[in-house]
């Protein structure tokens, strides 16, 4: 854990930027057409005016000036001029995002670790901070993400600080639960039940502060983080971490649900015969996460004798014993998960990523394609099978990304949860 910073660098970030970004005749930075601006210059990476006009659908008027008021704001900035390949005319002068026109932070409270970040408005991880543990005991976690916090606020400059619009903070659901599984102690559930984490946060920084799942999160991180037609507008997420989970992505939207689980995946009931541990293996069915998660992976290299914490790390570790048992087993689990979830809502592919190596993560994914072609797909459509690049951090990553999108997003009610989650008190 971080030491304690000294008093003159607990340094809070001022609302000022915030609240001048929200003033105006029409509702400021929350009018629809600004959003909708935004988010297009995002997911485009660069992009021209006149094709602005086509992706929104609104006048060159209107985004003239909607383009005007978001330059000066700083959040936007024209690039040089470029000639669009196969168009006569003259060159276009794209648009794009500032990385320095915002900053959030955010933080990933997990079962062995938690990740705090700092990230610009382009999306790139400026500061970050690592605190591993055994369980996530509460006074522990509070403290560590206080002094993580405060030390990412204090290693950035004035005007950055002046630009950090807020924190997302994400955690699984039911944090203390799978206590069997975990081997964690039985005081852990009720010591979480006590707390709440949001107004330990609010006692010491001067943050707005939005929370989720983070799977969920996991999920937002890969749908925005990556550019135009790099997903489909419909997809199932599965997020390998200590416990797996997931998440649902429907017309370019996350979802959540009435109660919030939609993509919690993990307690499907799969063949026993699937799980690599005894004595699941000897029941009649299980829970998809008792043979897809992580924690499956490093009992099952204990077991062999080997350091999950290190041996994860060295190349072709894709290669040992344990690590292709469990991956074979855990493809063809996932296969009968993924039958399940297709034979609900019509998936164009689902999505694999997690707390793995990436060769570990790319052989899964290709022992899952050899699992699904035993499947029978009569009256349905295979969906495509895509292997997530953002590991770990992609819930680090979707917790900063909250803040951003609940201010810059069109209907961002659609696609976030908003303040009131009330995530702490699961």
């Amino acid at each position: 854990m971080a030491n304690e910073l000294p008093e003159e660098k607990q340094l809070k970030p001022t609302r000022r930027f915030l609240e001048r970004i929200q003033e105006s005749d029409n509702g400021g930075i929350r009018e629809y057409n600004e959003r909708l601006i935004l988010h297009a210059i995002r997911q485009h990476g660069e992009i021209a005016s006149a094709e602005l006009v086509k992706e929104t659908g609104l006048s060159v008027q209107s985004v003239s000036r909607i383009t005007k008021r978001l330059i000066g704001l700083e959040l936007i900035e024209k690039r040089d001029r470029r000639r669009i390949k196969g168009k006569v005319g003259q060159p276009s002068v794209p648009l794009a995002l500032r990385a320095d026109g915002a900053y959030s932070i955010g933080m990933k409270i997990g079962r062995k670790s938690m990740d705090i970040v700092a990230m610009d408005f382009s999306g790139t991880i400026q500061k970050s901070k690592l605190f591993e543990y055994e369980f996530p005991e509460p006074s522990q976690v509070i403290a560590a993400s206080n002094d993580g916090i405060s030390e990412i606020l204090a290693n950035l400059t004035s005007s950055q600080r002046e630009r950090v619009i807020g924190l997302g903070v994400v955690a699984p659901y039911g944090l203390p639960d799978w206590r069997a599984e975990l081997n964690s102690p039985a005081s852990l559930a009720e010591n979480w039940a006590a707390t709440d984490l949001r107004e330990a946060v609010a006692e010491t920084h001067d943050l707005p502060i939005w929370e989720d799942h983070d799977a969920k999160a996991a999920c937002l991180a890969d749908l925005l983080l990556h550019g135009v037609g790099s997903r489909p507008k419909n997809y199932l997420f599965l997020f390998l971490g200590t416990i797996m989970s997931g998440g649902v992505v429907l017309d370019g939207t996350i979802m959540h649900g009435p109660h919030g689980y939609a993509g919690a995946i993990g307690p499907l009931r799969v063949p026993g015969t699937l799980a690599p541990l005894e004595p699941d293996r000897c029941s009649l069915t299980v829970p998809l996460l008792k043979v897809a998660s992580r924690y499956v992976l490093n009992e099952m290299l204990d077991v062999a004798g080997h350091d999950p914490g290190k041996v994860l790390l060295t190349e072709n570790c894709r290669e040992l014993a344990p690590v292709r048992d469990w991956s074979s087993h855990a493809a063809k689990a996932l296969a009968v998960g993924i039958m399940s979830a297709i034979s609900t809502f019509d998936f164009e592919a689902v999505v694999i990523d997690g707390d793995l190596p990436s060769d570990v993560r790319e052989y899964l994914v290709e022992r899952l394609y050899e699992s699904l072609d035993e499947q029978d797909f009569t009256g349905l459509v295979r969906p495509e099978i895509i292997a997530g690049d953002l590991g770990n951090r992609a819930r680090a990553l979707g917790g900063a990304l909250l803040p951003f999108y609940s201010n810059f997003v069109p209907e961002s009610h659609l696609l976030v949860k908003s303040q009131d989650s009330g995530l702490a008190a699961q």
